[in-house]
This record gives C-alpha cells, sequence and structure tokens, in this order.
C-alpha cells in the first residue's frame, strides 16, 4: 500500500493538479487509505469530463435531509401534489431535486425552470454527469436559440421565457409529469404566471402534475398560503460563518483645476478592494459581483494591468459568453482564480473554491423603459436578501469574507427583498399570452402578487393600439400572430409588419436598434447621426444602418470605430441582437434581404406606423420643431432627425424632461404620410364636420377636422355655412361656463328657475317640468338661436324664452303654489326668496308680522317659510319657522331690548290684542 505521502506527492504533479483535483484532495490526503488513494487514482481520468468531487467522495448534501420525504410525496398517487422546498443555495436542491422528483415518477418529463439560461445549460450539464447520463437524451435543456434534449428526456432544464413559449404552443403540457420552478424567490414575471397557469392547470385537466417549487430564501412572501394546500420541506445550508466588510464610495482624484473630488468608476473601486482581499491570508478564489457585461469588461482590463493579479486566472462570467467560456470560469484550476461576474453567480451554480466575495451592491433588473416604451435592464441597487446571498459563497467550502462597496448605514436603507417583477415591467407581452391561452380578464387571473390597475390598463392599451386587442379587449387575429413570436408585441408587430410590406429585415435592424445601446458614441472624434444621413432618408434608422454596416466592415475594431463615432460595443451587441431577430423572420416570412432603407424607405416607414402608432406626432408648422402627440401631449422634434421636414412622423423614443414644465423629446423619427392612417387605422379614424369656437373673435366657426385617436390631422375653419342649431349649443355652453355673460339673465330669471325647480320636488303630484343644469342649457341654446358670435346674444331677452317653458296651467300653478311675494297683515307684501334644495324665506320688520301669529308656508301649505324677524331699523334680529314660539318667548325678550330705543314704534305687552299698524290708519 501506498503512504498517504507518496499519495500528497502525486496529487500534486502538473498533469494532475490543473483539473484542480490535486489540491482539492491534498486537504484530505491524511484521511485516505490505501484504497481511498487507489479508488481517487483509478477515478483521475474522470476529471477531464469535469465530474464533480462531491460525487466521487459523496459528500452529503443538506437536501439529503429530505430526498425520503421527497420522493413520499411526489411519488404518491395523490392528485394535484404541490411542494414548496425552502433551501439556502448550497444544499444541492438544483442538482439533486430533479433528479429525485424523476426517480419517483415510472415516466414522463420533469422541466426544471430556471431564470438564467447559463444556469440552465451549466446545470443540465452537471446533472448529466452526476447520473452518468449523455447531456441531450436523458438530461437536456433548452434556452433560447440552443437546445438539447429528446422527446423521452426524463429532465429537462429551461428558462422561464422558454417554458412561457411551452405553455403557449402546448397549454396541456403534453408528456410533462411534473414542474420545478428553481430560484423563485427572483419573481420573475414570466414564473409568477407560469406557477398560476400550472396550478389552474392543475386543478382542471391536469390534476397528475407535480408542481414543486423551490427558493433560497426563508421568507417566501406568502408563497405558502398560495400554493395552500402544499406540502413545506426545508433543509439547510452547507456553510462557513463569513465575515463582512463595508466599503463606501471613496472620492477619485481632484480635476486639473483642483475641483472638488469625483467619485471612483466601479470598476476603479472593485479593483482597489481586490488588491487588499489577495493579500490577506487564505484569500482563496475571488468572486466580483458587476452589474453588466460593460462593467465587467472595465474590470477584467484593470485587473490584467495590475501587478498583484499576475498569480491569478482571471475569467469574466455573464450570460453572453459562450458556454465554453462561462464553463472554464466555473471549473477548478490550478491556480487561484478572480471571477468577474453579474448576478448569474449569485443562485443556482456552485464555484467551488471562493473563499472572498467583493460586491458592487448593484444588479441589471428588467423594468419598464418610458423612453423606448419597452421592458429593458436598468441598473440599481440589490436587496439585503441579494446581498446576503452574494455574500454566502464565500462561505461554501471554509469560512471566507465578503466585501461591500457602500456603508453599514447604507445596507440598513436598502429594500428587503427583490421588489417582483409584475411591479416594475411593462405587462403587454404577459397580457396578450394570457389573452391568447384564453384568460380573457387578467385582471382575474391567479395572481402571487397582482398587478396595479393602472399597468394593466396601460397594457391593454398598448395591445389594442398595435391591433392585438379589439374594442372590448379580446384577442385579434393580429394577436395571435403576435403572440406566436418570442418577442416585446412591439417589436412582433414591427416584424410582422415588415413581413407584411416586404423589409422584414429592415424591421429586424430597427428592432435590434432600439433594444440595444446607443449607436453613436459622444466625445470629439463622435460622428453625428447626420453625418451618415442621405437627403432622400425617410427613417433616422438608414443612418443608423450605415453606420452599424460601417462598424461591421471594420470587424467592430474599437479604434476605427471610434474614428467615425460609432460604439463598437454598442454595434456588436446590435449585430448579436439583429442575428437572433433575422432567425425568427427567417422562420416567419422564409425570406431574407439585406436592408436597403433607401430602396425600401416606403415600406418601412408603414411598417414603423403598424408599430409605433402610440407615438404619433404632427409638426405644429414648418418653422417650428414643437409637435402635438397622441395621448394629447406635445413634444419636440430632435433637430437632426431626417423627419423634420415632414409633416408626421412617428418617433421610436421618447425621452420626458422634468424642469419648469414637462418636455417632451422625440428621437429616432420616421416620416409617415397621413393619408395612411385612414387605411391602415380605419377604427382609430374619424373626419367631422362640426363647430369650433374663436376664442380671440368671441364667435363660433365651422370647423372640419380629421383626427387620428385624439390627434387632430387636419383642421380647417370657415365663418361660412355654420350649422346655427351646432353654434347656439356652443354659444350657451360658454354662458353656462360663465365664460359669457347673458345681461338680462339677473336675480328675476334665478328666481323664477329656482321656484320652478322647487316646486317640482314639493308637489310632484302636479307633473311640473322641473329645472335643472340641462334645462338651464337648453334655454340659453334657445335664446341663441341664430346668433354666431356673444356680441349677438349678450343683450338677447330672456323672458320670452323661459314664458314658452311652461304651459298656462303651469304658469298658473306656479304663481299660485309658488307665488312671488307673501301678503302681510297690515297690507304690505314681502318677497319671498327660492333657492334649489334650500328652505324659501323672506324678511319682514316686527311690527309688519302683528296679526301673523303662525309660520306661513307655500306648496299648499307643505313648505313653511323661514322667518327673518327684523328690527324697526330693519337690522336682524332673529330667524325662525316658529313664529308661535317667537310671540310666546321671543317677543318679550325683543321688546326688553329695543323699546327703549325705537320709543316710536308700537311695542304692546300683548300683541294679539294689538291691532296692525294698517287697521289703525
Amino acid at each position: 500500500m501506498f503512504k498517504s505521502d507518496t499519495l500528497s506527492f502525486v496529487l500534486s504533479r502538473e498533469w494532475f493538479g490543473n483539473n484542480g483535483l490535486g489540491r482539492f484532495c491534498a486537504s484530505y490526503s491524511q484521511e485516505l487509505d490505501g484504497f481511498g488513494w487507489v479508488w481517487v487514482m483509478a477515478m483521475q481520468m474522470r476529471l477531464f469530463s469535469g465530474v464533480l468531487l462531491d460525487q466521487f467522495l459523496r459528500v452529503k448534501l443538506p437536501i439529503d435531509e429530505i430526498a425520503e420525504e421527497m420522493v413520499r410525496v411526489v411519488g404518491s398517487g395523490s392528485a394535484a401534489v404541490r411542494v414548496l422546498l425552502r433551501a439556502p443555495t448550497g444544499s444541492g436542491k438544483s442538482t439533486v431535486v430533479p433528479g429525485l422528483v424523476a426517480d419517483a415518477l415510472v415516466s414522463g418529463m420533469v422541466v426544471v425552470v430556471e431564470p438564467r439560461r447559463m444556469a440552465a445549460r451549466l446545470l443540465a450539464g452537471w446533472v448529466a454527469r452526476q447520473r452518468g447520463a449523455v447531456l441531450g437524451r436523458e438530461i437536456g435543456y433548452a434556452v433560447r436559440f440552443d437546445s438539447r434534449y429528446a422527446r423521452d428526456s426524463r429532465v429537462v432544464f429551461v428558462t422561464d421565457g422558454v417554458f412561457q413559449r411551452w405553455l403557449h404552443e402546448d397549454p396541456s403540457l403534453s408528456g410533462v409529469v411534473a414542474v420545478i420552478f428553481d430560484e423563485f424567490h427572483e419573481r420573475r414575471l414570466a414564473v409568477d404566471v407560469a406557477l398560476g397557469r400550472c396550478l389552474d392547470l392543475q386543478e382542471g385537466a391536469r390534476p397528475d402534475l407535480r408542481v414543486v417549487v423551490m427558493s433560497a430564501t426563508l421568507e417566501t412572501s406568502g408563497l405558502a398560503e398560495f400554493l395552500a394546500p402544499a406540502v413545506l420541506l426545508e433543509a439547510g445550508g452547507r456553510t462557513f460563518p463569513v465575515e463582512v466588510f463595508h466599503r463606501s464610495a471613496e472620492a477619485g482624484a481632484r480635476d486639473r483645476r483642483g475641483g472638488p473630488a469625483r467619485e471612483a468608476p466601479v470598476w476603479e473601486r472593485m479593483v482597489a478592494v481586490c488588491r487588499d482581499a489577495v493579500a490577506l491570508e487564505d484569500a482563496g478564489d475571488v468572486l466580483m459581483f458587476l452589474p453588466g457585461a460593460h462593467e465587467i469588461r472595465r474590470t477584467v482590463a484593470l485587473l490584467e494591468q495590475s501587478g498583484f493579479s499576475r498569480s491569478h486566472e482571471i475569467h469574466s462570467l455573464h450570460g453572453a459568453m459562450p458556454p465554453e467560456a462561462q464553463e472554464r470560469a466555473i471549473r477548478p484550476a490550478a491556480k487561484p482564480k478572480i471571477i468577474v461576474s453579474t448576478n448569474v453567480a449569485e443562485t443556482s451554480l456552485t464555484i467551488e473554491g471562493v473563499r472572498t466575495v467583493i460586491d458592487s451592491g448593484l444588479a441589471r433588473v428588467a423594468a419598464f423603459d418610458a423612453r423606448r416604451g419597452i421592458n429593458t435592464l436598468h441598473i440599481r441597487p440589490i436587496s439585503r436578501a441579494a446581498a446576503d446571498q452574494r455574500a454566502g459563497r464565500a462561505g461554501r467550502t471554509a469560512p471566507g469574507r465578503a466585501f461591500r462597496l457602500w456603508s453599514q448605514a447604507g445596507h440598513a436603507r436598502r429594500e428587503a427583498f427583490e421588489t417582483p417583477e409584475v411591479h416594475r415591467v411593462d405587462l403587454a407581452e404577459c397580457v396578450l399570452l394570457l389573452k391568447a391561452a384564453g384568460v380573457s380578464e387578467p385582471e382575474g387571473f391567479r395572481w402571487l402578487d397582482a398587478p396595479d390597475a393602472t399597468t394593466l390598463a396601460r397594457a391593454n392599451s398598448l395591445l389594442h393600439d398595435l391591433g392585438a386587442l379589439d374594442s372590448c379587449g379580446g384577442i385579434t387575429a393580429e394577436g395571435r400572430r403576435m403572440a406566436a413570436l418570442p418577442l416585446d408585441p412591439r417589436f412582433a408587430r414591427l416584424l410582422l409588419a415588415g413581413c407584411d410590406h416586404g423589409c422584414a429585415a429592415e424591421a429586424a435592424f430597427i428592432a435590434a436598434s432600439v433594444e440595444g445601446e446607443e449607436l453613436f458614441v459622444g466625445g470629439k472624434s463622435a460622428g453625428r447621426r447626420e453625418d451618415f444621413a442621405q437627403p432622400d432618408d425617410r427613417t433616422d434608422f438608414a443612418a443608423d444602418w450605415r453606420a452599424f454596416d460601417a462598424a461591421h466592415g471594420v470587424g467592430f475594431d474599437v479604434r476605427r470605430c471610434d474614428g467615425f463615432g460609432v460604439s463598437a460595443r454598442a454595434a456588436r451587441e446590435t449585430a448579436r441582437s439583429f442575428e437572433r431577430l433575422a432567425s425568427i423572420v427567417r422562420r416567419a416570412a422564409g425570406t431574407w434581404e439585406t436592408p436597403d432603407f433607401t430602396l425600401r424607405g416606403r415600406e418601412v416607414a408603414r411598417a414603423m406606423l403598424a408599430a409605433f402608432s402610440d407615438h404619433l406626432a404632427i409638426r405644429l408648422n414648418q418653422g417650428t420643431l414643437a409637435c402635438r402627440m397622441v395621448g394629447a401631449r406635445r413634444g419636440r422634434l430632435d433637430e437632426a432627425s431626417c423627419a423634420k421636414s415632414a409633416v408626421a412622423f412617428v418617433a421610436a423614443e421618447i425621452t420626458e424632461v422634468q424642469g419648469r414644465e414637462v418636455v417632451t423629446h422625440l428621437r429616432r423619427a420616421t416620416a409617415i404620410d397621413p393619408a395612411w392612417l385612414d387605411e391602415m387605422f380605419p377604427d382609430d379614424f374619424s373626419r367631422t364636420d362640426g363647430v369650433a369656437w374663436d376664442e380671440g373673435r368671441r364667435r363660433v366657426v365651422r370647423r372640419r377636422e380629421a383626427k387620428f385617436r385624439d390627434l387632430v390631422i387636419t383642421c380647417d375653419e370657415s365663418d361660412h355655412d355654420v350649422n346655427q342649431d351646432a353654434a347656439a349649443e356652443m354659444l350657451a355652453r360658454h354662458v353656462v361656463a360663465d365664460s359669457l355673460n347673458l345681461k338680462n339673465w339677473n336675480h328675476d330669471v334665478d328666481q323664477w328657475t329656482a321656484r320652478l325647480s322647487n316646486l317640482a320636488v314639493w308637489m310632484p303630484e302636479l307633473g311640473m317640468p322641473g329645472w335643472g343644469d340641462d334645462d338651464r342649457a337648453a334655454a340659453i341654446a334657445q335664446i341663441c338661436h341664430g346668433a354666431l358670435a356673444y356680441k349677438q346674444v349678450k343683450d338677447a331677452a330672456v323672458w320670452p324664452v323661459l314664458r314658452e317653458w311652461l304651459n298656462p296651467a303651469q304658469r298658473e300653478a306656479l304663481d299660485h303654489y309658488c307665488p312671488e311675494r307673501l301678503a302681510l297683515p297690515g297690507g304690505r307684501t314681502a318677497r319671498i326668496t327660492y333657492e334649489t334644495g334650500k328652505p324659501p324665506s323672506f324678511a319682514a320688520r316686527v311690527a309688519d308680522l302683528f296679526g301673523m301669529w303662525s309660520t306661513p308656508a307655500v306648496a299648499g301649505g307643505r313648505v313653511p317659510l323661514l322667518v327673518h324677524i327684523l328690527t324697526p331699523g330693519q337690522k336682524p334680529w332673529q330667524v325662525t319657522r316658529d313664529l308661535e314660539s317667537f310671540w310666546k318667548n321671543g317677543y318679550p325678550q325683543m321688546r326688553r331690548e329695543l323699546a327703549g330705543r325705537y320709543p316710536r314704534h308700537p311695542w304692546p305687552e300683548d300683541p294679539k290684542a294689538h291691532d296692525p299698524p294698517a287697521r289703525r290708519n
């Protein structure tokens, strides 16, 4: 038998250590007996296939604690089996549970839904090696534009987007026996919707379907209640202590003029922290988290220029990398590694040997971009839960350290958990797919977190504008064509319109450009879009294409692209997106031609109008770039746009800038012919021949206009042949709104209308017509009939119209039951004041009330009058609806206080024994 020192020597050989097993096994050399060493040597040849040491040594994983229970629950004959598994990162759930579920079921496919392409692809390879299977046979994967699986595959790892499409194409999930939702805590919109649909499927046509939801966080935000009835399983993690250090933002160098310090870019700060971290004892491999590929490239470039990193392998890790490069980044290596990654390494994937994590605290997350009207990625601070996930990566195999580029106080202010995508992204694609699946009212869908009503309304409005939904909210034939494409609805509409109009390649390029970064760069060497424009261009994307083509022609060389003002990085990313869209077009249309915006400019314009009709704008006049837009908005066209000479155009990008007022900037425009609107959108286009108000002249004019939705396209005004009835109604509206005044509509008229209004309420049996706002407007319209200008009606007579409002019997009833005046005992009369909805009233001096011992009433005695009792000097004394009480209690008090002040006024001790003044005369 060989001794352990011999084992250590052999394990340290270069041919063995290059695979990483030597470094790992050397730490176990004292624990291996001779048989164990021979076993390791026998297995070393399998290292080159990438099999994990955990599989060789069968290190017990935390997930093994619940393996037996998982198999029992999933394999039971119960209907609608649901399992919620809570297990932290590193427990083995992503690699072990899919196999457990497959083994528990006799046949059928187990689908594992992953949030990222890289995780789905790598996990499939990992699990295939663990099970000794061939990737693409028993174990497979399916991500966008890349799939390796067979009809009889037992486990298939898919991205949430692919699974969403599978549900669309086969709502019953034929052949699928279980769906596992991995990393559910990331709360992706597609996963939320897919889970809801799977639960509905369980309760309907597929009670045999097993649903397993796995989350790495202990906080599941009501998920258990949502899944009920569900079996809750929980496994611990395999982690070591991680010491956390906070490094707040440090200022960089001052500018040459001695100005204030600037904050260093995130890549400079990350490299500075990395320099300190690798100098510490037991630093191990370093995992650095940055928000995106651009920041990763800048960081890697600095690391490669730094002396401290020469003893390390430096790897990038992000979703856009080739699979081979991704696997190299996570594969064990002979030298220590520095891995610069996006949040793809936050969960799902295990990277052995990481002892140090450096976290920028940032991530690119999906959110709605109002500028482009699509979902896109924005850089946002991560939550505390995500920061803990990242830090935990340093404690998977031994105690570790995590450095955070923010303060401890700033950490406490971060959100506890990530906001679900349903609350931050546009829902148009989600609503379209739900409608296509037969969910007529997405508001009533089985949401874990219901979306905001405003967001749903915006999605429905956009889909209607794109022609995907009809006026009743039902999906149209065009909507079903759009739903069949794996694209945002706006781009799906653009590509379909491109296919219909023979400009599919141009449409694909426009979609790729809008999705990607700005093609033109700033700085002294920058070119401008107009440098690539031609006089007969109909769209700004023609210049974009020429700039892109120039960058493609030089192989996206950075220096040469900079020379003509184009971002090589943006052009390269546009090329990737363009190729992806080109493959979709080829499948949909079967043909493909190189883009030619000059040859097919008119066709491109029609396709753009189909996809961006909600961005339609009309120039105010030829002398300004100011525009009116659909949606009652105002905008300003980019002064470099080729559409600045066009009457109408659509803008692919809209940016609102808040200042003293909101200014809407319109960019990347395409000129369109307004005549197309009636043809392409007959339901949204209207022509009217009516009247309008000329405020300057205060008169009604004839207006003929063509309107697209709420946007006036053309308008013609004239003083001739004005509709008399419409003119009277418009004049009346301005009078009713108090912007115009009828001089003869006075207090007496208001009293007459109040009497009529009240009597209809007090005595409904009379059948009086009443008086409301509509009656007032109709009466004023009659007064204004035949006039076109305010000067013709301001002195118009009012009473001729009002007298004809009632027939003779109604006029008699009004005067009888609601008289204008009230006879007083002494022979005088008092005016009765009427107000709509209030009791009528009158006012009289106390002496004039002698003889009126009870409260008078109108409306046949039903409505008592409110009496305003005045002093002899006509000043208010008391208001009452009970004269009997006044004579008994109020009058004596009034007499005591006022008799001396008004000695000539009669103040009898018993007013009922005193004749009214008129009788004494």
